[in-house]
């Protein structure tokens, strides 16, 4: 998306109160104006050698009045002005987070730390060149009336008080690829810095394993001494662009107030014209600083957008300034509560020829095909690196398939915004808890009553879990579930799938830090549920003995399929992998009974 259409869309969003903004603005703007008349009419009436104190008086109460109804002007413009920038950052933030959520897997093209800055840093430059165009339109009448009247005393000096926005203009647009250079940097090495302080509170248990502390300091130092030179020329660049604009506009200033001396030293220009110019100088001043930094603004809006841009899919950046409803003065309504339309009940998923690849690799899957019916458990397995999670992820649109398609009862879907809650959740290899309770990590917001809870619970196989834990269910996890065992992890998050009561749930490993006696009552009771539809990655005993079909992979293709007794009677990848567990198994006990 282009600047100027980015600029477009982002006037027309609630026209109206930018409308309400402009005037108000403007009319604060514009009040000096009136100051400056009132303030000519009484030093040429004071220096008029006038005894009637009375009129004498009247311009000074004009004003105070003028100044008083300034005063309340400004606080309407205000407050409009709040509800204006708040309303666009509620916009665009809300958009961002949309156009993040529809990569396929989340997959972000920038570092969570630097989608941040984006949020944060980007959104604020949109906001401040925003005001600008605000406060233009009233600065930009002030100027043109101003100068009107100050062309009608003397249009000799008048001419000069323009020269400085010619100047000002020129440099500003000479600074502007240094400033869109200046502000990427700052950006971009903010964001590294914030990205590396997330992922270093993520991995604090790593750190500590490896003893990097001394190597994960040395590298913050060396990111934040990057950072801080980035800031310090940004920041230097901006602040010598506006010095230069006030220096530039404070010596055209004294050169006009000397023309104004000299002028009234030939009896051309009385006391009053000389307190009109000197109350209009200072805001055409302002005026013309505001329009010579705008030109600056403008220079950088495009590295704000083109950060912004990058969090949006290929072809959706116009997406950024969708219109939709924000509630800064009243809480949101109630999210809509989710109906399970009959019709759309799973009876059949079918994959015919599905095929992913890895960028610049040959790893991926290729012509996967299966049927899975209502009420059936399919199991995947495969040695390491087989695909049987990109398989996965690809059938979920988490991952975007380069081939093949996905049916849902005969019906060709779009994976990535059909298989969702309530027709079809996921548990992943490696779960993400927040950093909230326990019971909020399981329930996520959702509506759900005790009994619901308790029954997911039972489920997951987390009862004694929960009795455990100090506070319950009101435990706080901390970040990513490390108060939590591995095993624990990955329960609750079963847990929480079970709460979406969908139509379909697929596991990837789940059993991968479950023992083997949770592992079975998991199973059991998850299939004592009446028509459960599973598809699960694993090549545990306790999975594969529960399945009603089983797909082995084998180098990103389907190997064998069948049930289990057939596939040991005839696949030798189904042996090996067997065997394996069984090894595995008996290792486990040699090493439990060492132990002892």
């Amino acid at each position: 998306m282009t600047v100027s259409r980015f600029i477009q869309r982002l006037f027309t969003y609630n026209i109206s109160l930018f409308i309400v903004n402009g005037l108000l603005w403007g009319l604060f703007h514009s009040i000096p104006l009136l100051l400056g008349l009132g303030m000519q009419w009484f030093f040429d009436r004071a220096t008029s050698q006038s005894h009637d104190y009375l009129w004498l008086a009247v311009p000074l109460i004009f004003i105070a009045l003028v100044r008083i109804t300034r005063v309340g002007v400004f606080f309407g413009a205000f407050f409009k002005w709040v509800t204006y920038i708040y309303d666009i950052q509620a916009i665009l933030r809300t958009n961002m987070l949309k156009g993040i959520m529809r990569w396929p897997g989340r997959n972000l093209p920038a570092s969570p730390g630097e989608a941040v800055s984006r949020f944060r840093e980007d959104v604020d430059e949109v906001v401040e060149y925003v005001e600008s165009w605000v406060d233009f339109w009233g600065r930009f009448a002030f100027a043109v009336v101003s100068l009107v009247i100050m062309a009608r005393i003397n249009w000799q000096i008048t001419l000069v008080a323009i020269l400085p926005l010619l100047a000002v203009t020129f440099l500003n647009n000479l600074s502007g690829n240094r400033a869109r250079r200046y502000g990427q940097q700052n950006r971009e090495a903010t964001g590294r810095i914030t990205s590396f302080i997330a992922e270093t509170f993520g991995a604090v248990q790593a750190v500590k394993l490896g003893q990097a502390e001394e190597h994960v300091h040395r590298r913050f130092a060396e990111l934040n001494e990057t950072r801080r030179q980035a800031a310090l020329k940004d920041n230097l660049f901006k602040q010598w662009m506006r010095s230069l604009n006030q220096h530039v506009l404070s010596i055209c200033t004294g050169i006009i107030l000397l023309m104004c001396a000299a002028e009234m030293k030939a009896g051309r220009f009385t006391v009053g014209d000389f307190a009109l110019f000197t109350s209009y100088l200072t805001n055409i001043a302002f005026s013309i600083s505001l329009f010579g930094y705008m030109v600056f603004q403008h220079k950088r809006l495009k590295v704000s957008l083109d950060r912004m841009s990058i969090l949006f899919r290929p072809g959706e950046q116009e997406r950024l300034m969708d219109f939709s409803e924000t509630y800064l003065y009243g809480d949101p309504p109630e999210p809509p509560a989710i109906h399970k339309d009959p019709k759309e009940r799973l009876q059949t998923l079918e994959l015919k020829g599905l095929t992913y690849f890895y960028p610049n690799s040959e790893n991926g899957i290729n012509n996967v095909s299966f049927k899975l019916e209502r009420g059936k458990f399919l199991v995947i397995t495969g040695r390491i690196g087989s695909g049987k999670s990109t398989l996965v992820r690809a059938l979920l649109g988490l991952l975007p398939k380069s081939g093949g398609s996905v049916y849902w009862n005969g019906q060709e879907i779009d994976p990535a915004s059909f298989l969702v809650p309530p027709r079809a959740a996921y548990t992943p290899q490696v779960p993400r808890l927040f950093s909230d309770t326990l019971r909020e990590n399981i329930i996520q917001g959702s509506p759900s009553s005790e009994d619901q809870l308790a029954h997911a619970i039972h489920l997951a196989v987390m009862e004694k879990d929960v009795e455990d834990l100090e506070k319950g269910l009101e435990t706080f996890v901390g970040p990513r579930g490390v108060m939590l065992s591995g095993g624990q992890i990955q329960r609750a998050a079963t847990a929480r799938m079970m709460m979406t009561d969908s139509d379909l749930f697929i596991f990837d490993d789940l059993s991968s830090a479950l023992d083997v006696e949770t592992e079975k009552q998991l199973w059991e009771r998850l299939f004592e549920e009446r028509d459960v539809t599973c598809i699960a990655v694993s090549h545990r005993k306790a999975a594969l003995a529960q399945a009603d079909h089983i797909i082995v992979m084998k180098d990103g293709r389907i190997e064998a399929e069948g049930i289990l007794s057939d596939l040991l009677a005839t696949n030798t990848e189904m042996q090996l992998l067997w065997q394996g567990e069984a090894s595995a198994a008996e290792d486990t006990d040699e090493n439990l009974v060492t132990s002892k």
